[in-house]
């Protein structure tokens, strides 16, 4: 083991774990025998309180090892050519900076100042930390490009893309140390016009797990962060600075929880016949479901218990979140209901089981908005607790009648393509969750 490697592993082991807090109806599964064919490898050691990942037999390894390989090799190749075709024929929304930090200095990350804001000025702006998606295992910081910019040009946020290792070369705890240690370079990084009592942690996918995990560490929740061995190697590079912790996290389409089976997933959301394409795709379809079991192998390591708030948040408790949380989920994704159930729990509402579906069956009747419902259905699509005297809140959205990746431009492009009323209806909407994010940031977290 190579020694950075060895100093990642010994820096989770200082992180300082919490007991898992049983909360009622967070988790779908009672009872899972060791081997099921539901995509989950968990052994339960006689002990209910802790979920251990078991290794599955070499055939299942070899299996989930040649999907991610495949997965991987068909990415590299059009990540190499996007990189090339950006430097020479840059898009709209690119970056203003990509920098580089001695912590991580092959991870680098990606700075979007609002278009009007006047570099030369003093002013501090308030600051949104991105986490891109791709399951641990694929994705590039670039892929919410267009978000980003979209983002910090329309409300004057200052947009921070982090970035981190993929799976399974860099299993966790790494991808989370690297955020870890991204976030706090930035954070002392005096070039940037910061505004750090005004501060938000956001991801995207496994993205949105990261950020939610982020927010419970140690260095992240008190601000106080132990000099690393870089600042030995970098005698020239400051030292880390207390700051204070971020004032909101915001869940988009989050990997939350890997206690639940793929197969059971895919009962708890809603299946439309009556759209086209992608969209009106039955159980046998649900890509989400069949990509899951791999994405698990390759992050999880072999024995750690899943219910780890650090792995699954949406075992965490609220007081280790920061004040004011924001759950968003796409209501034709699999991972839409654990999204619900955390948000409940963190709101102390009461939590649905799995038997009651997220969103509903038929067609939003709207194109282009965010659907509240009708009826009881009103609260499956959107609701926000606010603590006493406004100092937290919890806030719930389901966005209707789209998939995973809706808010993702070259994912609609790509997944998408066959369907254009399906590609404008994701485009709006994702024009209209971003105002509701933004409210909410400059009403309830910022004001």
């Amino acid at each position: 083991m190579c020694a950075k490697m060895k100093d990642r592993l010994h820096q989770h082991k200082n992180i300082e774990h919490r007991p898992v807090t049983k909360q009622p109806g967070i988790n779908l599964v009672t009872t899972m025998e060791r081997g099921n064919n539901d995509g989950s490898r968990i052994n339960f050691r006689g002990n209910s309180s802790k979920k251990e990942w078991d290794a599955p037999p070499v055939i299942e390894r070899a299996i989930h090892a040649a999907s991610v390989s495949m997965i991987q090799g068909l990415h590299a190749p059009m990540g190499l050519y996007r990189g090339l075709r950006d430097t020479y024929y840059p898009p709209p929304g690119r970056p203003d900076i990509i920098k580089a930090y001695p912590e991580r200095r092959r991870l680098p990350i990606r700075i979007f100042f609002p278009s009007h804001y006047d570099l030369t000025s003093p002013a501090l702006l308030p600051t949104l930390f991105t986490i891109h998606g791709g399951g641990f295992t694929v994705g590039y910081s670039s892929d919410d490009d267009v978000w980003n910019r979209s983002f910090a040009d329309t409300y004057t946020i200052l947009v921070i893309s982090l970035n981190y290792s993929k799976a399974p070369w860099a299993a966790f705890p790494l991808p989370l140390l690297d955020a870890e240690a991204l976030y706090h370079a930035v954070l002392n990084d005096e070039s940037l016009p910061i505004d750090r009592m005004r501060t938000a942690l956001s991801g995207f996918d496994a993205g949105a797990n990261l950020a939610l995990s982020l927010s419970q560490l140690p260095s992240v929740r008190t601000g106080v962060v132990n000099p690393g061995p870089h600042h030995s190697t970098y005698p020239g590079y400051p030292p880390p600075r207390s700051h204070p912790p971020p004032t909101a996290v915001i869940s988009i389409c989050g990997i939350l929880d890997f206690t639940t089976p793929p197969s059971l997933k895919a009962r708890t959301r809603p299946y439309k016949r009556q759209l086209r394409g992608p969209r009106g795709w039955g159980p046998g379809l649900d890509w989400m479901v069949r990509l899951l079991p791999s994405s698990a192998w390759s992050y999880i390591p072999y024995g750690h218990d899943v219910a780890d708030p650090l792995l699954s948040p949406a075992y965490a408790t609220r007081a280790d979140l920061p004040p004011h949380v924001f759950v968003v989920a796409a209501e034709l994704d699999c991972l839409a209901h654990e999204s619900w159930r955390a948000a409940c729990v963190w709101a102390a509402r009461a939590v649905p089981e799995a038997e009651v579906l997220v969103g509903r069956r038929s067609p939003s009747r709207w194109r282009g908005c965010l659907d509240d419902g009708i009826g009881e259905n009103g609260l499956k699509f959107g609701w926000v607790e606010e603590g006493d005297g406004g100092g937290s809140s919890t806030r719930w959205l389901l966005v209707p009648d789209v998939v995973h990746g809706f808010d993702s431009a070259g994912w609609r492009n790509r997944y998408l393509w066959g369907d254009e009323e399906a590609r404008a209806d994701a485009e709006m909407k994702t024009i209209a969750y971003q105002r509701e994010l933004a409210e909410w940031l400059w009403g309830t977290v910022w004001r």
